[in-house]
């Protein structure tokens, strides 16, 4: 958030359930916060809208009909090839960094995927195709938080030998 405040809603609380879950949620956000992706989002935002732009040049003597066709392909095309995966990057590298972070504070990096576990649970058949999504799926997470942990934990290790 603005002024480097880092927020989530009280309503995670009940799925989260433990203090290891708040802080794989915590780091998590963090960890946005450290890799600036939210100064990406606006940079990538900047040149999508240079993009649109062109784009609306392009088409601007065609028919009406033939402009909305365009330009519904374009945007479906740039959702779908563009934004969402570039999202879906930013959540994977705050998994990622926060999973390291949350194991470097002492807590146990395997309840990062067991919280990934329950918001699977908390959202079955609530969320949209993966394609469709701005994070990734939840066992897509899971697993590679799964992946992830020897990393964190050797790092972890490394750190508290220091």
């Amino acid at each position: 958030m603005p002024g480097g405040k880092i927020v989530f809603y009280t309503g995670i609380l009940a799925t989260a359930k433990t203090e290891a879950g708040i802080a794989a949620i915590m780091w998590h956000e963090v960890a946005h916060a450290l890799a600036d992706h939210g100064a990406q989002r606006m940079s990538a935002n900047r040149a999508k809208l240079g993009l649109d732009y062109l784009v609306g040049k392009s088409v601007e003597n065609k028919t009406e009909d033939k402009q909305k066709k365009i330009l519904m392909a374009y945007s479906i095309g740039n959702q779908v090839s563009g934004v969402l995966p570039f999202s879906k990057k930013h959540e994977t590298e705050a998994d990622r960094i926060g999973l390291e972070l949350m194991t470097i504070a002492g807590y146990e990096p395997k309840e990062a995927a067991e919280l990934w576990w329950r918001m699977q649970a908390a959202s079955e058949g609530k969320t949209p195709p993966e394609i469709l999504s701005t994070h990734p799926s939840s066992l897509r997470r899971i697993r590679n938080i799964e992946a992830h942990i020897p990393v964190a934990d050797s790092l972890a290790a490394i750190i508290q030998k220091n």
